[in-house]
């Protein structure tokens, strides 16, 4: 069981498309080639006769015998609207009668994809072979391709050539390098915007840092006119911007390529929300603290900007930014990639000092939203720090908000909840102008744990209410809430799938501010 060497990978007359960045364009048009190896099973029991050599290579399997040569698994490399190119590394060279095993790592890989159009001919894939008969092996190719695409030996007979049909559509790239003895690493080739290039000051800008194969590099340092940034596993990095002056960012260094670094127009401002899709919220959006040496969740909510509904399944990248030099909390979310428009990020400042402060990150899509976060020496955290709020719904009806506040640390430390504000309201017709929270009865907060009535009379949205007894809660514990009714003028207003944002007051001065999406 051996690799063997057999050339570069090529992608011939073909361009990237207008789908892409100009700085993915930019660097296509370097000619980029993918060097690739073959591996080679070669069958030589004394016993054994006529055994073919197996031959893995551009995701098939090709069985070399004498006189002829098979496929025993079907392509993956090329379909309709996709082209998939793996470039294997490393080196294996295994002989014996006991088992072997081959432990691929992917070196470059993800989802990523760049439109490809044909350019003075139509699309061809040079996929160089080990296979010794490449007229025998381009034939079996011809009948794992589909319809329009042909395979045939090239000049040399050292590779096979895919020749792709130009259709109106153009196909999406993907490439990917694997090493099968865990060596290689993946490098920066070009860095692209991730949303707007243009910003205004004090708004986040986002750049996304890819390798020669076009996959996020993790790890890698932009430079933000100087000010340096480490992108996150989704390769993205991330920047407050602070003047009106042209926004540079660079990686490998300045002085490089143009597509080596992106330029941001930076208003005083103004923003680009307005031609967003996403909206992404830390939830809450205040300054949060850290206790030493214990995991913190922090929840994340990804919004449609124009509908206000949650989006299933987005693509969430994480990173963070010290303000001083600190140390390197760990980052780890709990569903992320897959989740219901929402994602806890567990942030363990496990390598940070009491003191240090962080800007985490959370991005999707052509949004990103910053989180303060402060680690704290044990027992100074606020009441603000304890607190949670889960389960919100209209359990009550469809004009009530129902939902559970949390204590956490530990059972000698309550929590005492002094006022409370509805900040503002936004119902599934996405009005705002819900005027009053109120009951039947007078009681606007009941239920609260002990059936006790927190408020009597209504509240205006934007005010705040005292409550009467205060509300406290033992660490650990939690109590059951319920706010009702809220009145839309003189009628009921339809709280299902509403956002209320409410804020909490505490008998210690803090305040968290939670946003209920019903």
């Amino acid at each position: 069981l051996e690799t063997e060497p057999t050339g570069p990978i090529r992608v011939l007359n073909a361009t990237v498309g207008d789908g892409a960045h100009q700085n993915a364009r930019d660097f296509w048009n370097t000619s980029p080639s993918f060097e690739t190896r073959s591996l080679r099973y070669d069958v030589e029991y004394n016993e054994f006769d006529g055994a073919p050599e197996l031959v893995y290579e551009h995701s098939v399997v090709a069985a070399e015998f004498d006189d002829a040569v098979l496929l025993r698994t079907g392509q993956t490399a090329v379909s309709e609207e996709r082209i998939s190119l793996t470039a294997l590394t490393g080196s294996v060279s295994e002989t014996g009668v006991v088992p072997r095993s081959v432990d691929p790592r992917a070196v470059s890989a993800s989802d990523t994809t760049v439109p490809l159009e044909p350019r003075g001919g139509q699309i061809t894939l040079e996929l160089p072979t080990a296979v010794g008969n490449a007229s025998a092996l381009a034939e079996r190719w011809n009948g794992a391709l589909p319809a329009g695409a042909t395979a045939t030996r090239n000049a040399t007979g050292e590779a096979i050539n895919v020749t792709l049909a130009n259709g109106s559509d153009p196909y999406r790239l993907a490439l990917s390098e694997v090493s099968l003895d865990a060596t290689g690493k993946t490098e920066p080739a070009y860095v692209v915007p991730v949303g707007s290039e243009s910003a205004a000051v004090g708004e986040t800008v986002t750049v996304e840092v890819r390798d020669r194969y076009n996959n996020p590099v993790p790890d890698a340092t932009v430079a933000f006119d100087g000010a340096n940034r480490t992108t996150g596993d989704g390769g993205r990095a991330f920047f407050e911007v602070n003047e009106t002056e042209a926004l540079i960012a660079t990686i490998n260094g300045t002085g490089g390529p143009t597509y080596e670094r992106v330029t941001f127009d930076v208003s005083e401002g103004g923003g680009t929300a307005g031609n967003q899709t996403f909206d992404v919220r830390w939830i809450p959006s205040s300054p949060v603290n850290a206790t030493e040496n214990t995991d913190t969740d922090l929840e994340v909510q990804i919004f449609d900007r124009q509908s206000g509904d949650l989006i299933n399944d987005a693509t969430i990248d994480y990173s963070f930014a010290p303000l001083q030099n600190g140390g390197s909390p760990s980052l780890n979310p709990l569903s992320s990639p897959e989740h219901d428009g929402s994602d806890t990020l567990v942030f363990s400042p496990n390598n940070a000092d009491v003191g240090d402060e962080f800007h985490v990150y959370a991005a999707a899509g052509d949004d990103v939203d910053r989180l303060l976060v402060r680690v704290i020496e044990s027992g100074q955290g606020t009441m603000a720090d304890r607190t949670t709020v889960t389960g919100e719904d209209t359990a009550g009806g469809n004009n009530d908000v129902t939902f559970t506040i949390g204590s956490s640390g530990p059972d000698t430390q309550s929590i005492e909840i002094t006022d409370i504000t509805v900040e503002s309201v936004e119902t599934n017709t996405g009005n705002t102008d819900v005027d009053n929270v109120e009951d039947t009865e007078g009681d606007t907060f009941v239920n609260a744990g002990t059936d006790t009535t927190l408020v009597s009379g209504q509240i205006d949205v934007g005010t705040t209410a005292t409550l009467s007894p205060t509300l406290q809660i033992t660490g650990g514990n939690s109590a059951d809430v319920r706010l009702g009714q809220f009145r839309d003028g003189n009628q009921n207003a339809n709280m299902n799938k509403a956002n209320v944002e409410l804020t909490l007051q505490f008998s210690d001065g803090s305040s968290k501010t939670f946003l209920l999406t019903l």
